[in-house]
């Protein structure tokens, strides 16, 4: 991880929100460094996300969090 950003160590591609618009089943892509919040991400590992929600399906969000670890665009914040 470099920044905020999740990086390809090989191309130096990072993942963005493809259309920089957060909506659900919006796809991802590998594109270059802009800097932009849709280039963003929070890894937030399961023993911290009690701060966050502790189990269950995230109302806003979308996502189960009863995973190891899950990803939040910073499109959100």
């Amino acid at each position: 991880m470099e920044g905020d950003n999740l990086v390809n160590v090989k191309d130096k591609r990072v993942f963005d929100v493809t259309g920089g618009k957060d909506e659900e089943g919006n796809q991802l892509q590998a594109y270059k460094k802009n800097g932009s919040k849709a280039q963003s991400w929070k890894i937030v590992y399961v023993k911290d996300a009690k701060k966050y929600q502790e189990k269950g399906m995230h109302k806003e969000r979308g996502i189960e969090i009863n995973r190891p670890f899950y990803i939040i665009s910073k499109l959100m914040f």
